[in-house]
């Protein structure tokens, strides 16, 4: 008998009630391998996965996409808690040779406020890469405070904080199957 799932769950002082399932959410990641392989048909890309939120998320996007190519991992951050600070801070650069002259796959978890992909796109464009496509699993279209040109989004959201499927608060809740918000009435 299955387990029935929890209508709350706590991570830290925070609660968080259930936003996206893991049925829709592996629906939706199929289609957009499917979009992918369709862009880049024939194609050798290089995958760029944005670290740590997204690594679950590409894992999934890569194996539906059924490309192969190589994969690289670059880590920005910009969160303090549940907020962004305003701030991007490059831990790991991407390296040329991955990037120069290929078609280059940008695996995102959340574009919200855009300052990430901000500051990082002119970095990676300076690589001279063929192509860019930007691929985000979350985008949060009203928290965005800079333009940012997204070629495939999985889901358009309000401007609330969700955890699960890679996403975290202070490194917790990465593991959860499906996306989770904030309830607000904790």
């Amino acid at each position: 008998m299955a387990s029935a799932k929890p209508e709350r769950i706590q991570l830290h002082e925070l609660s968080f009630r259930p936003f996206l399932t893991e049925e829709e959410i592996d629906e939706r990641v199929v289609q957009l391998g499917k979009e992918l392989a369709g862009r880049l048909e024939g194609g050798d890309p290089s995958f760029i996965v944005m670290l740590r939120g997204a690594f679950i998320f590409a894992a999934d996007l890569i194996r539906a996409s059924r490309m192969d190519g190589e994969i690289s991992f670059v880590r920005t951050s910009s969160y303090k808690g549940t907020r962004t600070d305003g701030k991007v801070r490059m831990h790991l650069a991407p390296e040329a040779a991955t990037v120069t002259g290929r078609d280059v796959v940008l695996i995102e978890d959340i574009v919200d406020s855009g300052l990430t992909m901000q500051a990082f796109l002119p970095e990676l464009e300076a690589l001279h890469p063929k192509s860019i496509t930007l691929v985000t699993l979350l985008h949060k279209p009203e928290a965005q405070r800079v333009e940012v040109d997204i070629d495939l989004t999985g889901f358009v959201i309000p401007p609330k904080f969700v955890v699960g499927y890679g996403l975290d608060y202070d490194g917790r809740g990465r593991h959860l199957a499906g996306i989770w918000q904030l309830a607000e009435d904790f």
